[in-house]
């Protein structure tokens, strides 16, 4: 009975909000299950921004605000070490193509990527977001981005702890720990 009343809490506190949230990780659909190498350490950094943000309502805090510079971070980093290029992705609403649910980053297998839920395929990221669909920025654009995570330089409330160095430190360490296991293969 706790249980449904949880999840009938979360969703109706998620259903709340607007712009950059994202609900409670599915783990059982995430492409983090197959175990692969290469996503080990994406998902551990994912575990080392949830250990520094937490959550609020079985939300990663990192998704509650701070995903689109937590996407524009990332994407840089992994581009200045991976020949294959990581692009930015929006998920946008069907109703409203002025309102963006959440920032994220699409990884060249064509998975994506963010902070608070680690690794999905376009299928369990669709999933969380009922009413949105996907929309790739193939050619990076700043004002767009800034634009979609309704101002970049703004402060998040659901997510008061965020801190740029921290979250770019992280993401330096996991991305030099998988650049040095796909060296070694």
């Amino acid at each position: 009975m706790s249980q449904i009343f949880s999840t009938l809490l979360v969703t109706l506190s998620l259903l709340s909000m607007s712009g950059c949230s994202t609900p409670p990780a599915k783990t059982s659909q995430h492409a983090s299950d197959r175990g692969t190498a290469a996503i080990e350490p994406l998902n551990a950094l994912r575990d080392d921004i949830n250990g520094r943000y937490g959550f609020r309502n079985g939300a990663p805090r990192i998704n509650l605000g701070p995903c689109g510079r937590f996407a524009r971070d990332f994407r840089e980093r992994w581009n200045e070490r991976f020949r294959e290029p990581a692009t930015i992705a929006f998920i946008m609403s069907d109703k409203d193509p002025s309102n963006c649910f959440h920032v994220l980053v699409r990884l060249p297998d064509g998975r994506y990527y963010d902070g608070g839920n680690g690794v999905m395929t376009a299928e369990a990221l669709t999933a969380h977001y009922p009413g949105g669909h996907i929309e790739e920025m193939k050619q990076f654009d700043f004002g767009l981005l800034d634009k979609r995570s309704y101002g970049l330089g703004r402060t998040y409330p659901e997510c008061p702890n965020y801190s740029d160095e921290f979250t770019r430190q992280a993401i330096e360490t996991r991305l030099s720990e998988l650049l040095t296991n796909s060296s070694a293969r």
